[in-house]
């Protein structure tokens, strides 16, 4: 989470942005053939090599390596810096968004991480209700299974107390265990018709 005052933060930086935005437009103009901005420099205002690697305290060749190195994005920022100074320059470094303003990025990223939040939030009920459902599941299915074993306790007893023949054929048989879908359906069913005031018949 981002600190107390970070708008005003980012509208500073989107003005400075601006600013690299511009630069980087007209940067070609003045580069020649692509080269970096040290050899650019040092060749529209004159100064020869030698007298760059003076500045430097640095052989000639020196001079010719950084140069290739900023042409090929591979100086590092330390050297940089060194042979601007020796150019009479200072070097200007920041980072500026390739579209829209760091503000537009921050809101981005921002709606990123809170869908991810939610999803990760949807995701969690989701499996706590799944984990619910399995638990009544198995409660359900325990309860059936003792319910259908005291009921056949029963209908043998039934049967083992001498009543005739002819009643205990007409005696029903324990039912087979409910399946735990359509004990749901049924709630489902009464839940529905008690909202709508169906009573039964």
């Amino acid at each position: 989470m981002r600190k107390m005052g970070w708008e005003e933060r980012l509208r500073a930086l989107d003005e400075m942005a601006m600013a690299f935005h511009v630069a980087r437009g007209v940067a070609t103009n003045f580069q020649e053939n692509g080269e970096g901005w040290l050899r650019t420099v040092r060749r529209a205002v004159g100064i020869p090599v030698a007298d760059a690697a003076d500045r430097m305290g640095v052989a000639e060749c020196e001079i010719y390596r950084m140069e290739r190195a900023e042409g090929q994005g591979v100086i590092e920022v330390q050297t940089l810096r060194r042979a601007a100074e020796a150019l009479g320059c200072v070097l200007v470094y920041g980072l500026a968004p390739k579209e829209g303003t760091l503000k537009a990025m921050a809101v981005t990223i921002e709606a990123g991480r809170a869908q991810k939040r939610a999803e990760a939030w949807a995701r969690k009920l989701e499996k706590a209700k799944e984990q619910r459902l399995a638990a009544a599941r198995k409660r359900w299915n325990a309860q059936e299974r003792e319910r259908q074993a005291a009921e056949w306790r029963e209908y043998w007893q039934l049967w083992s107390s001498g009543l005739p023949l002819s009643v205990l054929r007409q005696m029903p048989k324990p039912k087979m265990p409910l399946p735990f879908w359509r004990e749901r359906m049924r709630k489902a069913l009464k839940t529905v018709m008690r909202k709508e005031g169906i009573r039964k018949a």
